[in-house]
């Protein structure tokens, strides 16, 4: 009999396991070919919340990018001081 640890181990990952490669194997090709397949699709889902938020620039949790109404105000602040520099 199978310690507990490798029983749940075997009965939470090995279905998931088995639906992967029963979809793998319906690629047609080489095993070359359906890691690439299987590796591109696994990157693909891993960047679909990137490419599809719904969110202004710099308004979401992982941002790096400034928030538009401080960039706007930067812009604009940095347009005065070049004015006054000119008008000087």
């Amino acid at each position: 009999k199978r310690p507990p640890r490798i029983s749940f181990f075997v009965e939470s990952f090995l279905p998931s396991q088995l639906m992967i490669k029963t979809l793998l194997d319906k690629v047609p090709g080489g095993p070359n070919i359906k890691v690439f397949i299987g590796v591109t699709v696994m990157v693909g889902l891993c960047a679909v919340p990137v490419f599809s938020k719904n969110q202004k620039r710099g308004h979401d949790l992982f941002s790096q990018e400034k928030p538009e109404a401080v960039v706007a105000s930067t812009e604009r602040l940095q347009r005065e001081h070049y004015k006054k520099k000119r008008e000087e």
